[in-house]
């Protein structure tokens, strides 16, 4: 295995064990742009399919398809509205999932032209990338495929010297789950930046404003701790996910999500579990 390629250590949000996805930690020289690797190879699906819903956090995916006797089919999601995918038949698919603004220094996106679910990777114009299909259709080894990833992105890195830019300076303050966080004032003072200056270049790398992505991890936020503890209360959820009081954590869920809190810890606790 190549060095810093973890054993499976995180998930990402939304609990998809039950469709056989499993996630790994990026290599440490990534750690600033790329939030983790994922594969799903599933072979159990019901034969009606299975209907996932997404719901959008700020960060983006590039997504590899497997076909036997062909390179993957490769699409780049940066949707930040939500949406939901049929599952059907056989599925052996791996990803990366980029944190915001990750896409942007690593793949050179023009972020706000790419607001959609699935884009043609070929659309990225990256020769490389086109290379990488053809290395990853030799192998039917999920290790050596994420070798061949991860190489590929560390290329990426040195080839456009990408950097810990504004937006992943300030990443760490934005996504704070607290009653009281910095204002967007405050953030864009961090990085040397007016406040016009900061918001163009958030929306130019991440395809929304400071306000827009940090409602959309307090969502996220909050639905990870309904996944993991399902009977704890949604006012202490609310709370700890930074909404100061019920009604708005209710309101602003429900427009991120389609649903209500209540609504979504009910269809978790139904959710079906495949082998």
């Amino acid at each position: 295995m190549q060095p810093g390629l973890a054993a499976p250590a995180i998930a990402p949000v939304g609990n998809l064990q039950h469709l056989g996805l499993q996630a790994f930690m990026p290599h440490p020289g990534l750690t600033p742009w790329v939030q983790c690797y994922w594969i799903m190879r599933q072979t159990t699906l019901p034969a009606a399919g299975y209907q996932q819903s997404l719901y959008p956090d700020g960060g983006s995916s590039l997504n590899f398809y497997f076909q036997a006797g062909q390179p993957p089919l490769c699409q780049f999601s940066n949707s930040q509205s939500r949406s939901s995918i049929l599952l059907k038949g056989t599925q052996d698919v791996m990803g990366v999932r980029f944190y915001p603004g990750g896409a942007f220094q690593l793949l050179g996106a023009d972020i706000p032209l790419l607001q959609h679910d699935a884009v043609d990777a070929a659309d990225l114009g990256l020769h490389s990338l086109v290379q990488l299909q053809q290395q990853l259709a030799t192998t039917q080894h999920s290790v050596t495929r994420l070798q061949y990833l991860q190489q590929w992105l560390l290329q990426q890195v040195q080839q456009r010297d990408a950097k810990r830019g504004h937006v992943q300076q300030v990443l760490p303050l934005l996504l704070q789950q607290q009653l009281v966080s910095p204002t967007v004032n405050a953030l864009s003072s961090a990085v040397n930046l007016s406040r016009r200056q900061f918001e163009r270049i958030f929306m130019q790398q991440v395809g929304l404003t400071p306000g827009q992505l940090k409602l959309l991890q307090r969502v996220r936020h909050a639905r990870q701790l309904i996944n993991l503890g399902p009977q704890q209360a949604l006012t202490d959820i609310a709370l700890c996910s930074g909404f100061y009081d019920q009604a708005h954590f209710i309101r602003q869920f429900q427009r991120v999500t389609g649903q209500t809190p209540g609504q979504y810890r009910r269809r978790k606790q139904i959710q079906p579990v495949m082998s």
